[in-house]
């Protein structure tokens, strides 16, 4: 009872099972493999036909994704292909690394097999699994997972059991209590030792690779099919009778309306959308582009436009149209200091914007009909632009450290989200939407609900945003 829990857990998983003798174990890496297995999971079941339909439709309907990103349906769908295949990077990485670990020789260099996930090397043809059969093998890892997860939890509960034990056994506690306390200890033992053994945990290191990395395959191959990509034994890849020699593109097909090829993506949420089209050349007559790029209609190059994502600032507007959303719920409730910390929360360029707009607006005289005029078109610009900021804290809240650590994933994309967004509407809309508070902030009360008249705050603080757009205006142009 002396030894820690990590001990006890270590020492038992290095016994040699019947079935995998003599080879290295997962062991504390079960939770690392755990994740991964769970990404694989959400890889192949994002890919399935109800998941396609879903994507293809949320695109279809989305009417800020087509004013602020594209309304050329096809493009979006490649946008989203790119995003799938970094996702199967970032995993393959990952199982490279495990592979340094193994015993054979034929994981140990996987480091530049999916580079180019449609361009697999054809030594490693046959090695996807059946539609059936990888079925089982998802809900294996699935178990497996859940299991890992369990025993997670319960590692963390034999701990806290056995510091509670150290600290009894310090103060000299009656000895039937000390004897009952340490039943429950090795009770706890039990358990962890049983969920060892149904997990990963005492699993080889050869036949969690040999797992992933067929799944992985499998995958790549799914992609092909969904996507409408085929590639020929000669390294040739084909769609629809035309053929593109080894330049890491693919041809055009019906459900991708470019020529993609995978670009060495960066693995920060800043990465420059506009990057991955730099480098494209374009030939109308051959339907070809250069190694690493994207190609599409020109009239829809909107990579050489600016994006938030580019800027670094989908997060941030994404906040920022939330909390215009909250305001504009209840403008009779908004007060100073909300109103002060939307203020703080734009930037110059939208700062900037409001003055010269509310310059322009000046002459108007405000009344209840000027405010239900700016109260429904808010109300129209946030029923399109909310969702976009929503599926954007989203996708990042599925990505944060705790849900990475147990590989919990989701099936927002970037596409979905501000992220492509162009930046100068998207800032046009913000902005919109800063004058609409302004307007309505002083008839708020009688546009939302008449019982509120008299009470809340008033139109002492309706021209709040427009004093400090002029204080800081002659900070801005000094």
């Amino acid at each position: 009872m002396e030894s820690s829990w990590f001990n006890t857990i270590w020492k038992s998983s290095r016994k040699p099972t019947i079935l995998e003798p003599e080879r290295p174990l997962i062991g504390i890496m079960s939770f690392e493999v755990s994740r991964l297995m769970t990404k694989v999971a959400n890889l192949w079941q994002f890919l399935t036909h109800k998941q396609m339909t879903w994507l293809q439709d949320q695109l279809s309907n989305s009417l800020g994704t087509q004013k602020l990103v594209s309304d050329d349906h096809n493009y979006l769908m490649e946008l989203a292909l790119l995003e799938i295949l970094d996702n199967i990077k970032c995993v393959a990485q990952a199982v490279a690394r495990l592979g340094k670990k193994s015993t054979d020789p034929i994981y140990y260099n996987l480091d530049h097999i999916f580079d180019n996930p449609m361009e697999i090397d054809v030594n490693w043809c046959g090695w996807e699994y059946r539609l059936k059969k990888m079925e089982k093998r998802v809900k294996k890892m699935k178990r497996f997972t859940a299991v890992t997860s369990q025993l997670y939890e319960e590692l963390e509960v034999l701990h806290e059991l056995e510091k509670d034990l150290k600290i009894m056994q310090e103060n000299n506690t009656d000895q039937m209590k000390l004897h009952e306390f340490q039943k429950k200890v090795a009770w706890q033992h039990e358990e962890v030792a049983d969920l060892r053994e149904m997990s990963v945990w005492v699993r080889s290191y050869d036949y969690i690779l040999r797992l992933l990395v067929r799944s992985l395959l499998t995958i790549v191959n799914r992609v092909k099919g969904v996507f409408g990509i085929t590639q020929r034994s000669s390294g040739h890849i084909s769609r629809g009778g035309s053929d593109i020699g080894k330049g890491n593109c693919f041809a055009r097909s019906n459900s991708i309306s470019a020529l993609v090829s995978v670009y060495p993506f960066e693995r920060d949420i800043k990465r420059s959308a506009s990057n991955l089209g730099d480098k494209a050349v374009k030939s109308r007559n051959t339907g070809q582009v250069g190694s690493g790029c994207v190609l599409f209609d020109s009239k829809k190059r909107l990579f050489q436009k600016p994006t938030l994502g580019d800027a670094g600032l989908s997060l941030h507007y994404a906040n920022v149209i939330i909390f215009i959303e909250r305001l504009a719920i209840a403008p009779h409730f908004i007060c100073p200091e909300a109103r002060e910390d939307l203020y703080q929360m734009l930037t110059t360029r939208i700062k900037n914007s409001f003055r010269v707009k509310i310059k322009n607006e000046g002459v108007k005289v405000y009344s209840r009909d000027l405010a239900y005029e700016w109260s429904s078109l808010m109300q129209k610009t946030l029923n399109w632009l909310a969702p976009l900021a929503h599926n954007m804290i989203k996708w990042h809240s599925e990505r944060n450290f705790e849900k990475q650590r147990m590989g919990l994933g989701g099936i927002v994309l970037l596409v979905n989200t501000l992220h492509y967004a162009d930046q100068v509407k998207c800032e046009d809309a913000i902005t919109e939407l800063v004058m609409g508070l302004h307007y309505v902030s002083r008839f708020g009360r009688d546009i939302n609900d008449k019982a509120f008249v008299g009470c809340g705050y008033g139109g002492e603080f309706d021209d709040y945003l427009v004093h400090k757009c002029k204080i800081d205006s002659i900070e801005l142009y000094d």
